[in-house]
């Protein structure tokens, strides 16, 4: 323990002798709070305060100290869009994405252009997830199948989740949202697909058995139906051709 001590003792030393100090936690905080509130404009705004600064020294080949230093932005992005209300598996997807992303980029400014990506991304997926509020009975719902949507949703099974009679949740949903459960359900299994097909390395069958489909025919089948493409071919226009299909 007392060795670790001297050696933050040294870097303290050596980043004031090189007059050096790191950004500002309250620069940070004050991200957090722009990302949590979907402000785009003013998140850019104090990105780029924070980058006018010098960045610490992680790394003695200056593009792996970058990398490293976007590796602790997603984190703190990460962090504020879950303190926000995103499912925290949709974060960390998004999350593991941009950091094996970043690993695989060599070209220093592209690097640096990935960060203001990056902070779009995290906070339009966020406001994808607030789009809708309705009264506390459909949120519950509208909650519970995000949260489950890989498994097999009936209208009664959520019913009982909120006590209210299958007949009675079907018509408030219907007239709150403006479509019926399983125009919802199956718009949101969509949604959760495509966010395995662009941002996880699986295998279109690996993603057809995590959705409970009994067979991958059905699987692309519906997801074409619904979609107008085949998961091979979202996966393909989505610049994923690398990632593993079968």
């Amino acid at each position: 323990m007392n060795n670790i001590y001297k050696k933050l003792e040294l870097i303290i030393a050596k980043n004031k002798y090189e007059s050096y100090t790191h950004p500002p936690y309250e620069l940070e905080r004050e991200l957090m709070e722009y990302i949590k509130q979907m402000d785009i404009d003013k998140s850019i705004e104090i990105l780029n305060k924070i980058n006018s600064l010098e960045r610490a020294q992680l790394s003695d080949r200056p593009l792996n100290s970058l990398k490293y230093s976007l590796v602790g932005s997603c984190t703190l992005f990460t962090r504020a869009v879950i303190e926000s209300g995103l499912y925290p598996e949709t974060a960390f997807m998004l999350s593991d994405y941009y950091i094996n992303l970043i690993d695989n980029t060599n070209n220093r400014d592209e690097v640096q252009n990935l960060e203001y990506k990056m902070l779009e991304d995290f906070i339009q997926i966020l406001k994808t997830h607030k789009e809708y509020l309705y009264n506390p009975i459909i949120n519950q719902v509208v909650s519970y199948i995000k949260k489950n949507i890989e498994n097999k949703l009936s209208l009664n099974e959520l019913a009982s989740i909120v006590n209210v009679h299958p007949n009675y949740l079907s018509a408030s949903f219907k007239k709150e949202v403006g479509k019926t459960l399983t125009q919802y359900i199956t718009e949101q299994k969509i949604d959760a697909i495509k966010l395995y097909l662009t941002y996880t390395e699986l295998s279109i069958s690996e993603i057809s058995y995590i959705f409970n489909f009994t067979h991958i025919t059905y699987f692309s089948s519906f997801f074409k139906a619904h979609s107008g493409v085949t998961p091979m071919q979202y996966k393909k226009q989505n610049n994923l051709s690398s990632y593993k299909y079968y």
